[in-house]
């Protein structure tokens, strides 16, 4: 059962959603909404931000329209433009580029309860396991952004995609140290039940909850029926909120672009059943669209897991 009185929790606007809502929708993927426009072929996905802000803004309502409850920024990629520029730039370019996206992310919210969530994906990079990057460099690339977000004004934190346990650390660290908004993370899980580099949910659900983490959970690489063993599991070791954002299965290139298999339809109704495991936070990560949210919220509406949502 979630405990949306854990002291990780109080007085922030997540447990407030949570207490009024039932199960809070997050938004679909913008960085395969980008690709279907065409942007990301030309342009870093996170360039569009400050190039088209208008189209990212889009996307952003598209999802508020669709009864997405927090919207993510289109920041996903700036931790690996940051370890880049880590060994002699000034961070400059990417701090914009957060700034550009919270303001495109604001521009969508019009009226209603909506929080922007700053999006922070991992470096890249293996961390210490090369020359790449130390943990002393991940955590600055981290906390930079956390600041620069807090200052932009996102209510939230997400911290997601991460395989590496460590590097999960470093950014939670990092975001908590650097400003005061709540932190939910999470990592991806490949079928085996453990991320890519080994990590199991019960160790990654103990260091989130040691680190002060306000949510916790899934994302990525996986389908909705094929996370559920893992959301349980996260559910079953934790009180706090758990997340689930899968995939519309994995993507395969035809004529030079990006298809997924899994139709909205399908997606909704499998990640509808993803609540009965556990999640009550849920959302859509590579391939999702905004009509697979609409009608993932019309089926938990539907079963009396969520409030009806007004027009916003």
């Amino acid at each position: 059962m979630v405990d949306i009185n854990n002291n990780n929790n109080n007085n922030n606007p997540l447990s407030e959603l949570i207490r009024e809502q039932g199960v809070v929708l997050f938004d679909s993927a913008m960085g395969s909404a980008l690709m279907a426009l065409n942007f990301s072929t030309v342009l870093r996905s996170e360039r569009v931000n400050a190039r088209h802000p208008e189209a990212v803004t889009a996307i952003h309502r598209q999802n508020i329209e669709a009864g997405s409850d927090i919207i993510t920024t289109n920041t996903f990629g700036i931790s690996a433009l940051l370890s880049e520029e880590v060994r002699g730039g000034d961070f400059a370019e990417g701090q914009s580029l957060v700034s550009w996206a919270i303001g495109c992310a604001r521009a969508a919210v019009r009226k209603g309860p909506v929080l922007v969530a700053l999006d922070i994906g991992p470096t890249g990079k293996l961390i210490e396991l090369s020359d790449d990057l130390t943990h002393e460099e991940a955590y600055r690339i981290f906390a930079a952004q956390a600041k620069i977000g807090a200052a932009a004004g996102a209510d939230l934190i997400l911290i997601e995609t991460m395989a590496d346990l460590e590097e999960l650390k470093d950014a939670v660290s990092a975001a908590k140290a650097s400003c005061d908004l709540p932190v939910i993370c999470t990592m991806t899980f490949e079928k085996s039940g453990r991320t890519y580099m080994g990590a199991d949910p019960v160790s990654f659900v103990k260091e989130a909850e040691a680190l002060g983490a306000t949510a916790v959970g899934v994302n990525c690489t996986l389908a909705p029926d094929e996370i559920a063993d893992v959301v349980r599991t996260i559910a079953e070791a934790t009180s706090l909120p758990v997340i689930a954002q899968p995939n519309a299965s994995q993507p395969v290139m035809r004529d030079g672009k990006q298809y997924y298999s899994i139709t909205p339809p399908v997606f909704a109704a499998d990640a509808a059943l993803l609540a009965d495991a556990g999640a009550s936070l849920l959302g859509g990560c590579c391939g999702t669209t905004p009509a697979a949210i609409a009608l993932l919220d019309d089926i938990l509406t539907a079963n009396g897991k969520r409030k009806e949502h007004k027009p916003r």
